[in-house]
């Protein structure tokens, strides 16, 4: 189980934090966190996996303090940092990265046949184009049995045909999915899953993709609202069957929030 509870990331000469009071609890549960560039989505992916230093707030694993884990094996993600550190060919990777989390290299040679990039195998990881790179990234990060995977735009720079496999490989995925996209279009292929909407690094949610159609975001903090957000642009609530502006009607958070200032 990850909790992530009153999470607070400051970057150096910033004016603004990049995330604050972000809470988040993901139980055998797959959750996709929308917002646009710049929100601090990635920011909090780095955060869960220890790479920024917290400003206050805690996250944990299991219970356990992600700041204090060493070895583990069952968390995964996509971001390429991860796999920019060993300067290997690919097919070397897959070797390395399959015997760090005891898994078959073959699960990862065949998922690269299937997603048709076979031929990256006697590249490194930077030679990759940047939609390859995404992919093998995506790939990795759900190979090998992990039990929570995180997920940084896995859709970027893919085209259709692969995006409508990867849908499929992730809505089959056995274990918990954290995954982040710009694209509220979608989220109409994860229909089960819960969501989180993120603007200027605070989180609303959760909510579910299901009950999408009855999301609004409204002006102020009306009397039975699901979620109250305060921006440098104000106050806006997030209300449920009935509002200033459907959720479903914007192509981005950011649009959504701008729309209404």
């Amino acid at each position: 189980m990850l909790e992530v509870r009153g999470l607070e990331v400051r970057y150096p000469r910033s004016t603004r934090p990049a995330l604050r009071g972000v809470d988040l609890r993901l139980d055998r549960a797959k959750m996709a966190v929308v917002g646009s560039n710049g929100s601090g989505k990635t920011t909090l992916i780095r955060a869960i996996l220890g790479l920024v230093p917290l400003a206050a707030g805690s996250i944990t694993l299991a219970g356990r303090d992600v700041g204090r884990i060493r070895g583990e094996v069952g968390l995964s993600t996509n971001l390429p940092e991860v796999y920019r550190l060993l300067a290997l060919p690919i097919r070397d990777l897959v070797r390395v990265m399959a015997a760090l989390k005891g898994g078959d290299p073959g699960e990862m040679d065949r998922r690269l046949d299937e997603f048709e990039l076979a031929e990256v195998g006697d590249r490194r990881f930077h030679e990759l184009s940047t939609g390859q790179q995404k992919l093998v990234g995506d790939l990795f990060a759900v190979c090998f049995r992990p039990a929570l995977v995180l997920l940084d735009e896995p859709f970027d720079n893919v085209d259709f045909s692969r995006r409508r496999r990867l849908v499929r490989l992730l809505q089959d995925f056995p274990g918990d999915v954290l995954l982040n996209t710009h694209e509220l279009d979608l989220l109409a292929s994860f229909a089960d899953w819960q969501l989180a909407l993120m603007f200027e690094g605070r989180l609303l949610g959760p909510f579910e993709v299901s009950e999408l159609d009855r999301l609004y975001l409204s002006r102020g903090a009306p009397a039975g609202a699901l979620a109250v957000l305060e921006t440098s642009l104000g106050t806006f609530s997030v209300t449920r069957d009935g509002g200033d502006r459907p959720v479903k009607s914007a192509t981005s958070v950011n649009a959504l929030v701008e729309a209404l200032a």
